[in-house]
């Protein structure tokens, strides 16, 4: 996460939308977890960090107990982030 948005803004709403679920991902599902944290920490745009959790929506929501309207909300506030120059 670099250049064009707030990386810890991004981290925060990412990290709160998680903790909201009811579960924690599994020791089978940590690896799978981990390559994505690595994608989204490569993302420069907030579009690219939005569409990396859309692709991988049922596993997130699986591996941290989501429900569809948590995840939406945090995909919302994500999307309604100012862009930093």
């Amino acid at each position: 996460m670099k250049d064009n948005m707030n990386q810890a803004e991004v981290r925060s709403i990412i990290e709160t939308t998680l903790s909201s679920g009811n579960k924690s991902p599994g020791l089978f599902d940590l690896p799978k977890i981990m390559g994505l944290k690595s994608k989204l920490e490569a993302c420069n745009s907030i579009s690219a960090v939005v569409g990396i959790l859309e692709e991988n929506r049922s596993l997130i929501s699986k591996c941290f107990g989501l429900s569809d309207s948590i995840f939406d909300d945090g995909l919302l506030k994500l999307n309604s982030m100012p862009a930093t120059a």
